[in-house]
């Protein structure tokens, strides 16, 4: 049975996300929307796609943006690396380095995944995180580790710094638009998944044939996407890594 493959959304980048979602509306001709009589569906989403062009596209005009995109980057790969020394200290032969990264590394998950969060929401939970390793009660845990006060304050610098450019950004554009692309993303996704929960639901009862040519050109989109993906986590990964051993 042929079918739309999930896509990753929540995890695309903006121009990544808008790519995608763009293919998607590039695909949707009129013959292609009468043909499978998806009309109620198509026009909120290509209303939405409209919003998050025009957000993202104000959002790349401001040089604060680029900014923020490459701290954002850094203090998410500076949570990446500490948690690589986390996971190293649950492994050392040190029981007490044990204890103290286990301890550490069940506070860094009550904050779940910062990535996905918008903006304003992202850097207030990086700030509570590290309100937290440094608080009275865990800053014992934090001094039994070697290196993970310099991991630490790093990313308190890094995330106040992101915090400063997020402020400037939006009195430089609080008159030229309404919505972050992030939060037009949120009106998107819904719109994007409802049309693909259709045209598969009409794939299975009439048969994949008036499908299929449209299904397989979004997959090969969408596996381009993945496979970008997996590329930059990859080299996160041993960013990150290569970091962790340089402080070492």
């Amino acid at each position: 049975m042929i079918e739309i493959i999930a896509a990753p959304l929540a995890h695309l980048h903006k121009e990544q996300h808008l790519g995608l979602v763009t293919e998607m509306d590039h695909l949707l001709t009129p013959e292609t929307i009468t043909l499978f009589g998806i009309e109620p569906l198509v026009a909120p989403f290509k209303e939405a796609v409209a919003v998050e062009t025009a957000a993202l596209g104000i959002e790349q005009k401001n040089l604060n943006t680029g900014k923020m995109e490459v701290t954002d980057e850094e203090r998410e790969d500076l949570l990446t690396g500490f948690n690589h020394l986390l996971e190293n200290g649950i492994r050392h032969f040190d029981p007490a380095k044990q204890n103290a990264a286990q301890i550490l590394k069940h506070i860094v998950e009550k904050y779940g995944n910062l990535r996905r969060k918008p903006n304003a929401d992202e850097t207030v939970a990086f700030r509570g995180l590290i309100n937290e390793l440094l608080s009275p009660e865990n800053l014992p845990y934090v001094s039994v580790l070697s290196d993970s006060m310099d991991w630490i304050t790093r990313m308190e610098v890094v995330n106040e710094r992101y915090g400063a450019l997020f402020e400037l950004r939006n009195k430089e554009t609080k008159d030229t638009h309404v919505v972050s692309s992030l939060e037009a993303r949120a009106v998107t996704d819904p719109c994007y998944k409802a049309i693909v929960k259709r045209i598969n639901a009409l794939a299975e009862v009439h048969g994949e044939a008036k499908y299929t040519s449209f299904i397989n050109q979004l997959n090969g989109f969408i596996e381009g996407y993945k496979n970008t993906m997996a590329v930059q986590q990859a080299a996160r990964f041993k960013q990150a890594a290569n970091k962790d051993t340089e402080a070492k």
